[in-house]
């Protein structure tokens, strides 16, 4: 039993030390503290808003702070550290005690308790909860409690201790308010929480590099050996090489656009709509004479068709005469 009546002295006089620093340290920001005990000294550091204010005018403060402790709580040789909180928005001590500030000095609860809530989850927290417990109502009012949250948490089993909680009390005429604050900050990972790990791609192997020469197909093996050629393969690319020729072949002839520059507008139109362009009013003649030209639609064969519905003049007759010779 003498191991365990140590570590509840040890639990004791951390509880009174930390009551005393929440009490003389209010007005300055104060947060938590942490107490390693070392074979030298023990090592105290202070977390606090402020930390100018802790230490004082020449190290007054702070010298008169490890007195303290040194003759009231019986640590020894007691080497205190003042560390600035990281951000006094996600500090759950620090967000109680502005809430009960706030109610001290007559504003409204809810607007207190929602700017609170809306300032820590902009600063990047998972979640947050806002607890009011006393007579909330005023004077003569009935206790009552009002919670007020915002994003996830955790209430209840082993994955509650990775929340952090602050509490603190508002004194107002009507009575006592107690104000609890629990936050989750953004990189707490709790036991239930599951990660979905997206499928990698298979790498498939790598396929050895196939080249075509004169219809053959030949893979490139490693260096130092010689390239064969990919076999049962050899009579189908042929046949497709020269069905591939034969369609070089069959293509039709390209005429000059230069036969066009010599008709009128009205026949240019009736070639336009067999080259399947449209024709709009506003357009010119060289307009008319680009947008066929270009037209992979017209042929020769439906230029001449064209031309033969025609009334014969000798410009007409030297254009079939050309395309003729061309075909």
């Amino acid at each position: 039993m003498a191991m365990e009546k140590h570590f509840i002295q040890e639990g004791k006089i951390r509880s009174k030390i930390e009551s005393f620093l929440r009490n003389e340290l209010d007005r300055i920001g104060y947060s938590s503290i942490d107490i390693q005990k070392t074979p030298l000294s023990t090592q105290i550091t202070l977390y606090v808003e402020k930390p100018p204010l802790v230490i004082g005018k020449r190290g007054s403060r702070i010298e008169k702070l490890t007195n303290i402790l040194k003759y009231k709580f019986g640590l020894e040789s007691p080497a205190i550290d003042v560390q600035r909180v990281q951000n006094s928005r996600l500090d759950s001590h620090l967000v109680a005690r502005r809430i009960a500030m706030a109610l001290e000095r007559g504003m409204n609860r809810r607007k207190v308790a929602y700017g609170a809530l809306r300032g820590v989850m902009m600063s990047g927290a998972r979640g947050c909860e806002v607890v009011l417990a006393g007579k909330l109502m005023g004077k003569g009012g009935r206790s009552r409690v009002e919670k007020y949250s915002d994003g996830y948490m955790k209430k209840a089993g082993d994955s509650a201790k990775l929340v952090s909680v602050g509490s603190t009390q508002a004194y107002l005429k009507a009575g006592v308010i107690g104000v609890t604050v629990k936050i989750v900050h953004a990189d707490v990972i709790f036991p239930d929480q599951i990660s979905v790990i997206q499928k990698t791609p298979v790498i498939e192997k790598i396929k050895p590099a196939v080249k075509k020469i004169e219809g053959e197909e030949v893979i490139e093996e490693k260096p130092g050996k010689k390239a064969k050629p990919k076999p049962g393969k050899r009579k189908k690319e042929r046949e497709e090489v020269k069905v591939k020729k034969e369609e070089v072949k069959v293509k039709e002839p390209e005429f000059d656009k230069k036969l066009l520059e010599d008709l009128t507008i009205p026949v240019l139109s009736k070639i336009a709509k067999k080259a399947r362009v449209v024709v709009t009013s506003g357009m010119n003649k060289r307009e008319i004479i680009n947008a066929v030209g270009e037209s992979s639609k017209l042929t020769p064969k439906a230029f001449l068709e064209v031309l033969e519905k025609e009334k014969e003049t000798p410009k007409i007759k030297k254009i079939k005469d050309e395309l003729k010779i061309e075909q």
